[in-house]
């Protein structure tokens, strides 16, 4: 917003579209099997320079800036940042279960961010496929846990 070079922003949101991606990715492996270590620390980087160049290229450092549009938003991109994070700190039942509700609520941030802003719409596809793959994985577990019970 404040600095915004093209290249700038287009590598921000690619970082984003990136990220999300990984993040469906290790979200599927979690339902499944073990989820690699590695991998999911990489996706994890990305998602944070991706945040950090929001920070920078967007928001130019000011909190002001970055509630522009309100709190929810704000709300949104720094509680899924935190449980991001924070699944890389903790054993591997509690990982799978931040990883997941961190996709969820991903999902949100990014889907809504796809249909209202101009800067990110150019995304929508990547966002719509990444949504509607991993959405489908955790709704087949959960079916798939109803069913045996």
């Amino acid at each position: 917003m404040l600095s915004e070079g093209i290249n700038e922003i287009f590598i921000t949101f690619f970082f984003a579209v990136i990220g999300y991606t990984g993040l469906t990715i290790t979200l599927l492996l979690s339902l499944k099997k073990n989820i690699p270590q590695l991998f999911w620390r990489i996706v994890s980087l990305i998602i944070l320079i991706h945040v950090f160049m929001v920070w920078s290229y967007r928001y130019d450092w000011q909190f002001a800036v970055s509630i522009r549009n309100g709190y929810s938003g704000f709300l949104i991109f720094h509680s899924a940042l935190l449980l991001i994070l924070l699944s890389n700190f903790v054993k591997e039942n509690i990982e799978k279960t931040l990883i997941r509700i961190s996709f969820v609520v991903v999902t949100a941030g990014a889907t809504g961010a796809v249909f209202r802003y101009d800067v990110v719409a150019v995304y929508k596809i990547p966002v719509l496929i990444c949504a509607a793959v991993g959405s489908t994985g955790l709704l087949w577990v959960f079916l798939k846990r109803l069913k045996k019970e």
